[in-house]
């Protein structure tokens, strides 16, 4: 098996992958079963501001509705998932402490560390003196690492796409919760966000002394499913962010843009759901892997079966871990091999061609469906029809046993 200690904040990890915070790190139960599958690392969910009693109306992102959580899987979407948990009042900083005192020495059992997490929400930022006193609380419990997740789960969409400027306003706000002064945490800090939010203020980040990361996604869309029996949404208004694979390519890039800018150490999550996933956002220079909706989907077990299939795969292609990491973001972030790209795929009709291995071909008819006519079904098996094809290579993506292939004449 391949060794697949990493080291992250001058720490060293067992391996690269993380439960993060969000439901995985609310109870002792989910914290106790990640240990047990072999992470490398748990994140306790984020402690929050407690409301004053006089605040009214009470604060929208506090609210936690029964249920928070639904799989779209009977509405076709099986790897998707609606969350509006928001932020649950009762996991404050005494909560979080607790928890880490209590998992410590299974943690510590299984060589896994443990990320504190709080959330730096506005409630906080208007009292700082609760804000130093919570991590306080949450520091005396003994966690290895302390994330500051300025959460772009609760953050407006213009603050995600990458186009839109941010407001100074929110920029002061996120640079002032990520700096936390070594006289309170004398810990490695992690700043959690968006892409967007890193590479507006990597400069900023950079100088206040922070170079070790999480990368995550925020509201890029807002989505609404319909349930055609009742005739009316999930839930009502834009309140629906969806989590799941769908964040798995926005968030590549985004690692890949980040990675690229500078000095800085990753850990990234978002659309994560298998060892293949895990490897390609450590090519995209992670240093680290998140998961979290792939586990309330397939269960604890999953962790063994990406850490295996992370092992394998550095087996089969004599690599060590450090060799994969952030090997693909040259490629990503260059606009020069983007165009090199194109010239090498500008090419005639005549250079290229589909050619089908009648032997490994199943006769399953999906080529067939080409809708130039580039392929048809004779006698039960495909044949190519080269004055229809336009060489768009649709017959060969969808081949599930890989009997087509556009090759160069």
């Amino acid at each position: 098996m391949a060794d697949l200690a990493i080291k992250y904040a001058g720490l060293e990890f067992k391996n690269p992958v993380v439960a993060v915070a969000g439901p995985l790190g609310r109870t002792f139960e989910a914290l106790r079963k990640s240990i047990e599958a072999g992470v490398g690392a748990v994140t306790l969910k984020s402690a929050n501001a407690r409301p004053k009693e006089d605040m009214l109306p009470k604060p929208g992102c506090h609210v936690y509705p029964k249920p928070a959580h639904m799989f779209l899987r009977k509405y076709g979407l099986p790897t998707l998932m609606f969350n509006w948990e928001g932020v649950p009042v009762d996991f404050t900083a005494e909560k979080e402490a607790e928890l880490i005192s209590k998992i410590k020495p299974l943690a510590q059992k299984h060589n896994t560390k443990i990320i504190a997490n709080i959330h730096p929400d506005l409630m906080y930022m208007e009292d700082e003196e609760m804000f130093r006193k919570d991590l306080e609380i949450i520091l005396d419990s003994g966690p290895d690492l302390l994330e500051v997740c300025f959460c772009p789960y609760h953050l407006p969409p213009e603050v995600t796409y990458q186009e839109s400027p941010i407001d100074t306003e929110v920029k002061d706000a996120v640079l002032r919760s990520y700096i936390i002064p070594k006289d309170v945490a004398d810990i490695p800090v992690i700043a959690k966000s968006n892409c967007k939010i890193f590479s507006s203020l990597f400069d900023d980040i950079n100088k206040a002394g922070i170079n070790t990361c999480h990368i995550t996604e925020g509201p890029l869309v807002y989505g609404t499913i319909v349930d055609i029996e009742k005739m009316k949404p999930l839930v009502p208004g834009l309140g629906l962010i969806t989590y799941g694979t769908l964040r798995r390519p926005l968030v590549n890039l985004g690692c890949a843009r980040v990675k690229a800018l500078g000095d800085v150490e990753l850990i990234s999550s978002s659309g994560i759901w298998n060892a293949n996933d895990s490897i390609e956002r450590m090519m995209c220079g992670a240093h680290l892997v998140g998961l979290h909706t792939a586990i309330q989907y397939h269960g604890h077990q999953l962790y063994g079966k990406i850490i295996n299939g992370i092992s394998e795969f550095l087996d089969r292609k004599g690599l060590k871990i450090d060799e994969i990491i952030g090997v693909a973001v040259n490629d990503i972030v260059s606009q020069e091999a983007h165009d090199e790209f194109m010239r090498e795929c500008d090419i005639t009709n005549d250079e290229i061609r589909p050619v089908i291995d009648i032997e490994k071909c199943t006769q399953c008819g999906l080529c067939a469906h080409c809708i130039h006519g580039g392929i048809s079904m004779e006698d039960g098996n495909p044949k190519t029809h080269l004055d229809l094809c336009v060489r768009c290579g649709v017959c060969e993506s969808l081949c599930p046993v890989e009997a087509i292939v556009l090759e160069r004449t």
